[in-house]
């Protein structure tokens, strides 16, 4: 396992700034969870970089669908915890928007570009 630090950071920059204290665990429960889920699909995983939103996992049979299982499931959760009416939409993209309960917000935040990243360099 190699630590992407370059992808930690923009991560952080391109998430939220002002909530790094909460992204840096988000980025890191989001990895522990795709390593956990190619273990129990017994998928032969060769290597990981952790870079946050740009995790990599590298394996013998790896697909987009093993990688995409752990943002999608954080994504359902934030959007469960997720207690207002409506969900600022342009806050999402605002990477200095100012939450009143950041971690569910911060979870589809992380989620999204995760999966954007997904399809977009694979």
């Amino acid at each position: 396992m190699f630590i992407d630090v370059v992808g930690i950071l923009l991560t952080v920059i391109i998430v939220s700034p002002r909530y790094w204290f909460i992204v840096l665990p988000l980025c890191f429960a989001e990895s522990a969870l795709t390593i956990l889920i190619s273990m129990v699909l017994e998928s032969n995983i060769t290597e990981v970089i952790a870079g946050g939103i740009f995790t990599t996992v590298a394996g013998l049979n790896n697909k987009n669908f093993l990688l995409i299982l752990s943002p999608l499931f954080f994504l359902m959760l934030g959007l469960g915890l997720h207690k207002d009416k409506k969900i600022p939409w342009l806050d999402l993209i605002n990477p200095i928007a100012n939450f009143k309960r950041p971690w569910p917000a911060l979870m589809i935040k992380t989620s999204l570009f995760r999966i954007m990243v997904i399809y977009l360099l694979n």
